[in-house]
């Protein structure tokens, strides 16, 4: 009675198994088996279609190219919500980390970051600081046109007390 109790256990997890097997080739192990938040998936090109909130980011390498699904774009690319897809969009040539296409947050070694653009020397008026790569403007306090307050030290104060009623 164990004998055929067994061999139909054993046949009923090779079934299981054959199942299974079936259904990872056809889901597929793209990206060294990485099919995470994937809607559709293949070994060749990894995932084509990503779950509802995950962004789509397709890494080229020669003429392949492979999808992955994640939750944030990797740095060098921001996120473009759309309708029907999500995708990962690379950032400009002089961008290392971007918001949009037109707006920069870490410009690369030999740029200046300067209200969102990535520039090769800092606008006049402004300074570039070697530690954040980013163009400040010279006196931030002061505004256009308006003189220093301060006394001049070839200007005399006069100090005598005001009398009420008369203006010096």
């Amino acid at each position: 009675m164990r004998a055929p109790l067994c061999l139909l256990l054993l046949v009923a997890h090779a079934v299981d198994t054959l199942a299974l097997n079936r259904r990872k080739k056809q889901v597929g192990t793209g990206l060294g088996g990485n099919c995470t938040g994937c809607i559709i998936c293949s070994e060749e090109n990894g995932c084509s279609t990503c779950q509802q909130r995950l962004f789509l980011f397709i890494h080229r390498e020669g003429i392949r190219q492979y999808g992955k699904c994640l939750h944030d774009c990797p740095p060098g690319y921001f996120g473009i919500r759309g309708q029907e897809v999500n995708r990962c969009k690379k950032c400009g040539a002089t961008c290392e980390s971007c918001f949009s296409q037109d707006f920069c947050i870490r410009c690369k070694r030999q740029f200046y970051l300067y209200k969102g653009k990535c520039l090769p020397t800092c606008p006049p008026g402004t300074l570039a600081h070697q530690n954040t790569r980013e163009c400040q403007e010279r006196n931030p306090g002061q505004k256009k046109g308006r003189k220093d307050q301060r006394p001049r030290k070839d200007r005399k104060l006069d100090m005598r007390p005001r009398q009420p009623g008369l203006q010096p």
